[in-house]
């Protein structure tokens, strides 16, 4: 018997991971329509993201929410997915971060049977939990994004602020 190494977990939740995401939303449209399966899917990956945000948190040993914390947290599964991005830190309460390739596009773009869904999955599904989540993380972080490669633009942006105000 193969010992298993870190490596081949890596490869098998990895690869599993987005298969299982696609399948998922692929058979609960079947059973309950588009419009449904969408908000089963959204309120699922909120969960999901306050969950992985919490233990990526523990993790990297952040204690608290800043706004360079959440950097610190997002960048971490950004990186671990495989996201290609940039982010430039303008000041203490400023971050300005942009997308050039999202795993999860790109596997819908490599399925001309769902390429009609791409736009309707940013608008609907990544820009609500991005807002959830961040808010719950700290709801003094502002997230403004004018940018997304799945409405067609080049890129995604994230423009966080923080917002110092009481």
């Amino acid at each position: 018997m193969r010992k298993i190494t870190d490596a081949d977990k890596l490869f098998y939740f990895e690869k599993n991971f987005f298969t299982m995401d696609g399948l998922w939303m692929l058979e609960t449209e079947k059973e309950v329509g588009w419009n449904t399966a969408l908000k089963i899917d959204r309120a699922v990956w909120i969960r999901l993201m306050k969950i992985i945000f919490r233990r990526i948190k523990k993790y990297l040993k952040v204690e608290t929410n800043s706004l360079s914390d959440l950097i610190d947290i997002i960048t971490f599964r950004w990186s671990v997915e495989g996201w290609k991005y940039s982010f430039n830190q303008i000041s203490e309460s400023e971050i300005k971060i942009e997308i050039y390739e999202c795993p999860y596009k790109s596997i819908m773009d490599r399925n001309p049977e769902r390429s009609n869904k791409i736009s309707l999955i940013c608008r609907d599904m990544c820009i609500p939990f991005y807002n959830a989540v961040f808010k719950d993380f700290n709801p003094k972080i502002i997230v403004e994004r004018r940018k997304f490669m799945g409405l067609g633009d080049n890129i995604c942006n994230f423009n966080l602020k923080l917002n110092e105000k009481p």
